[in-house]
């Protein structure tokens, strides 16, 4: 096999070895962020929720930031290939219409089509996602902190130059600019340690699932900021 590179610890590897990959084996799915990274998924993710993990009874946690959140949260939706299929002719067909004299889609623009994306995406199918019978899922999100807490001309590419060295220095350090918030289905626990990181847990709920997940998504600079989440602590996300 030459399309996939399986990486594992002995203890997994014995398993393995052993019984195979089997689908009852899994606990946790990750969803990383970067756009393409996720869309290149897309065949693999049809197959995994639509077919494989479907013959299996287990509880999963799904985890995502960015565009895995928007796939882990589409893997909880009925029928989860043919929505993985829509996800990625709805990704790859945005178009953002330039305005006289930009050189770039303003920010306020592309946040406002996106949000109407995602509603018409999930709109009227959050009690479904959250409610799923097996896959618990877990948005992440970073809630601006000092200089990041708002929006501002200025102080937020100050703040995240302050966020770049900081980072480039010793890692913890970014938690003086930014901290985690994982928004999680109603009573589901936390699949990863969160030490390394100042971290918060909210709850999900059909108020602030689609707040959550454009928070996820919004990239700084291309996207504004999210804010007012219900049930989550003020500031930017």
């Amino acid at each position: 096999m030459r399309a996939l590179r399986i990486h594992v610890g002995p203890g997994a590897l014995r398993q393995i070895r052993r019984h195979g990959l089997q689908p009852q084996d899994i606990s946790t799915v990750a969803g990383a962020a970067g756009g393409p990274k996720g869309l290149i998924l897309g065949p693999l993710d049809r197959f995994l929720f639509g077919h494989w993990l479907a013959n299996s009874a287990q509880p999963v946690d799904l985890v995502g930031a960015s565009i895995g959140a928007w796939r882990m949260a589409t893997a909880c939706l009925e029928q989860p290939a043919a929505a993985f299929a829509r996800l990625e002719h709805d990704y790859i067909h945005q178009h953002y219409d330039l305005q006289p004299g930009e050189k770039r889609p303003a920010a306020e623009r592309v946040s406002a089509l996106f949000g109407q994306n995602l509603a018409a995406f999930f709109g009227g199918q959050e009690a479904r996602v959250l409610g799923h019978p097996r896959y618990r899922l877990h948005i992440l999100a970073s809630h601006g902190r000092q200089l990041l807490r708002t929006e501002h001309p200025w102080r937020t590419p100050m703040g995240y130059l302050g966020a770049y060295l900081s980072n480039a220095v010793y890692r913890r350090a970014l938690g003086a600019w930014l901290e985690r918030v994982v928004f999680s289905s109603p009573g589901a626990d936390l699949p990863f340690a969160s030490d390394d990181f100042p971290t918060r847990r909210v709850a999900l709920s059909a108020a602030n699932f689609q707040p959550a997940l454009q928070a996820s998504c919004s990239i700084p600079f291309v996207l504004r900021s999210v804010t007012g989440i219900p049930g989550a602590p003020a500031g930017a996300y």
